[in-house]
């Protein structure tokens, strides 16, 4: 079964009908979309290329790193092919920022993960029986060892993320005194969301202006203020308004997967770990692929399961 079917036939059955309709919905806004925006752009774009970008597109809602890797290599050939198509230079900006929000997350989650390690050590070296205390120190420093070893490949990761984002926005950064607001709007949507994932001061600024010209359900803008909390470390009170806000735009928008994954990690932040396991719940429901909640939903289990 390949991966659409699976994130079609894989919702739970509470979630099904909803799944079904806001699925419909879905395909039916972005083939208008694409209509529309071809009438719109400044540059004659064929209409293949800009159905080929809206199903990329249509990828990254499922938010497993499969769907993203598949939606990335798309762009990538489209954007070689059209280099002044704007919408799928910026589509691929936000694609690429997506994955290195994933990347910096786990580089905390295994940060967090080398820190208990080392307390385990510590713990180990009071143990009173010798013997007891060397299997322990032996099974925690293996630990340590991949735990580094999977640091080391995540910060590779991140630094040529960050190379290709940098080349990417650049691009995107040379705007036109004047183009289609469709164009405009779509490097806006870039622009804010790398900005939130690295924390910059402009990134709420963005957020806003974002919020400004899409259309309810504000889906980008608030996935954009999700990002900024989580990456700058926002207070509790922030954290429970991007919570509320993406409820709304859940309810909403009952497919877009982002809001679940960001909705769950906002919960922890506030120690909330039944509304997150709910939330991953219905993730791995609606896209049995979805890794990221798949590890989230492991990592409850187990700091449950410790002393």
């Amino acid at each position: 079964m390949d991966g659409a079917r699976a994130f079609e036939n894989g919702g739970a059955q509470r979630i099904r009908p909803r799944v079904v309709l806001a699925s419909l919905f879905g395909l039916l806004v972005v083939a208008s979309l694409g209509y529309v925006a071809l009438k719109n752009r400044g540059v004659e774009i064929p209409a293949t290329v800009v159905e080929a970008t809206d199903r990329a597109s249509v990828l990254l809602r499922r938010d497993d790193a499969a769907s993203r890797e598949q939606a990335i290599e798309r762009l990538r050939v489209i954007a070689i092919a059209n280099p002044g198509y704007v919408d799928v230079q910026a589509e691929l900006a936000v694609a690429l920022t997506l994955k290195l929000s994933d990347v910096q997350a786990d580089s905390e989650w295994l940060r967090l993960r080398g820190d208990a390690i080392a307390r385990g050590l510590e713990a180990a070296a009071k143990m009173r029986v010798l013997a007891e205390q060397v299997a322990r120190r032996t099974s925690l420093q293996q630990e340590q060892e991949a735990n580094a070893r999977d640091m080391a490949s995540l910060r590779v990761t991140t630094d040529t993320l960050r190379k290709e984002l940098d080349v990417q926005l650049s691009q995107l950064s040379k705007a036109p005194e004047s183009e289609p607001p469709s164009a405009a709007a779509a490097r806006l949507k870039a622009r804010a969301l790398h900005a939130a994932v690295l924390a910059a001061p402009d990134s709420l600024a963005l957020a806003e202006r974002l919020r400004n010209v899409e259309r309810a359900p504000h889906p980008w803008s608030t996935l954009v203020r999700a990002e900024y909390a989580l990456s700058a470390g926002s207070p509790p009170e922030s954290l429970e308004a991007v919570a509320k806000a993406l409820d709304a735009l859940r309810q909403a928008d009952s497919t877009l997967l982002r809001a679940y994954l960001l909705g769950a990690r906002v919960a922890l932040k506030l120690k909330d770990t039944a509304t997150a396991r709910s939330l991953l719940d219905d993730a791995v429901a609606l896209n049995p692929n979805h890794q990221a909640a798949a590890r989230l939903i492991a990592q409850i289990d187990a700091d449950a399961a410790s002393p």
